[in-house]
């Protein structure tokens, strides 16, 4: 077992004679291959019991990280205290993240946890937006500072500055070029962001990436003007936060992109279904439209004994309209005929185009009589609302209610009977079918 091994020989050594030597010689042999054993089981590392050369023990914790054709071996002291109660921690913040029901509940739930945790004196977001910053956040009281121009945005994270102020040691293996150390995370921090970092009088630093799947990047920064280290597992849990923040920002905002997708699909189906049920010169229902509702209300009436009755209207000698100024100024007068009548009506009736100049009106909850006083005050005020450049234009009204087992072609053609009337009779006028009809 890792807790049973003979002192490590670097531990009484300095560092280039360390690395000049194998991993058996530097760790011994039973603790590289329990090493080997829990990488192969997913570990992302583990903790041995090492002896000083005072007798004493100490606690490491042994990490490896692959870049290119070599292998970094990560080694760093690990407090006796520092798994305690992690999992239940881990746990509690976790629930937390993954039940936010927004953006800014998420962020603030992530950096309580992050500053709760690692007890740096403050946690921050690093914004991706055009100028870095997200006012919605910002009103939320979430800390969000632009994400410095100058830093370089490729930088891999997660990163952990122990101490800006500390003298970096030389590391120096065997002859040839040195491995891409950036991949590990006690690696220092690109100059750029160090010096960001110092700006803002940081001697610990905790930098984490949330991956998001909007465009852009956000960092996540915990620093504090004193040197902290943060143990393994803790950063462990840390970074495991963060990733659970990243998939429910990336749910989030598949939900918000739903979301407006099916808005966006019903203002369309609602434009099209009007575009469909209406008249494009009138604005008002076309044929098809209006003879499904004629058909739902003379259905209700039927079934509920109510009274409906239907107003059928043609523009008087429409056709001279037309053949002296123009069919833009016959459209112009059939679009204000229409106008003028929707005026006159209760939002529960309704108007259509039936044909040409001809227009329907079915009221609903009207009987004969009342129809008839409806239509004679559309008739009145069409002939008092002149229409440039024709004047006054006049309209031919047949009114017919329905009548039991009707249906909507008796209706209709009482209603056409009694507005042939009206024109014989000299038009501008409202008539009712004959006694009978």
């Amino acid at each position: 077992m890792p807790g049973q091994q003979q002192p490590a020989p670097f531990l009484r050594t300095i560092p280039t004679e360390a690395l000049g030597r194998s991993p058996e010689q530097v760790l011994g042999a039973d603790t590289v291959t329990a090493l080997a054993r829990a990488l192969a089981r997913g570990s992302p590392g583990i903790t041995a019991l090492f002896g000083r050369g005072n007798g004493t023990s100490q606690r490491l914790y042994l990490s490896l990280h692959a870049t290119g054709r070599h292998v970094i071996l990560e080694v760093e002291p690990q407090q006796e205290e520092a798994g305690h109660d992690l999992p239940g921690l881990g746990y509690t913040w976790g629930t937390r993240i993954a039940r936010a029901s927004s953006t800014s509940e998420l962020y603030a739930q992530l950096l309580q946890a992050l500053q709760v945790l690692t007890g740096f004196e403050s946690c921050t977001l690093l914004g991706h937006d055009n100028d870095g910053r997200d006012p919605h956040l910002e009103q939320q009281g979430i800390p969000i500072e632009s994400f410095p121009c100058t830093v370089d945005r490729s930088a891999r994270v997660p990163l952990m500055l122990i101490d800006g102020q500390a003298k970096p040691a030389e590391l120096v293996g065997s002859p040839g070029s040195l491995p891409d150390l950036s991949g590990c995370p006690l690696c220092l921090p690109p100059p750029k962001l160090r010096d960001w970092l110092s700006g803002r009088q940081a001697r610990a630093a905790l930098i984490l990436d949330l991956y998001e799947a909007t465009p852009g990047r956000s960092l996540v920064v915990c620093r504090d003007r004193q040197p902290r280290h943060l143990a393994p597992p803790l950063r462990h849990l840390l970074l495991q936060l963060t990733q659970v923040a990243t998939l429910r920002r990336a749910l989030l905002h598949e939900k918000q992109q739903t979301q407006h997708r099916y808005r966006l699909l019903h203002e369309r189906n609602t434009r099209l279904q009007r575009l469909a049920y209406t008249d494009p010169l009138t604005q008002v229902a076309n044929r098809h439209r209006i003879e499904q509702v004629l058909e739902t209300e003379l259905a209700a009436a039927s079934r509920n004994g109510s009274p409906l009755a239907v107003l059928l209207f043609d523009v008087d000698r429409f056709k001279s309209i037309n053949d002296a100024y123009g069919h833009e100024v016959g459209d112009r007068v059939l679009h204000r005929v229409a106008q003028e009548a929707q005026s006159h009506l209760r939002n529960s009736d309704y108007l259509g185009r039936w044909g040409g100049e001809e227009f329907i009106a079915v009221v609903p909850g009207c009987d004969l009589t009342q129809a008839q006083e409806l239509a004679w005050r559309v008739c009145r005020a069409l002939a008092q609302s002149p229409i440039e450049p024709v004047g006054q234009v006049t309209a031919s009204f047949g009114v017919a209610a329905c009548q039991s087992g009707d249906s909507c072609r008796r209706l209709v053609r009482r209603a056409d009977l009694a507005m042939y009337r009206a024109k014989r009779a000299g038009r501008a006028c409202v008539r009712t079918p004959e006694i009978g009809a």
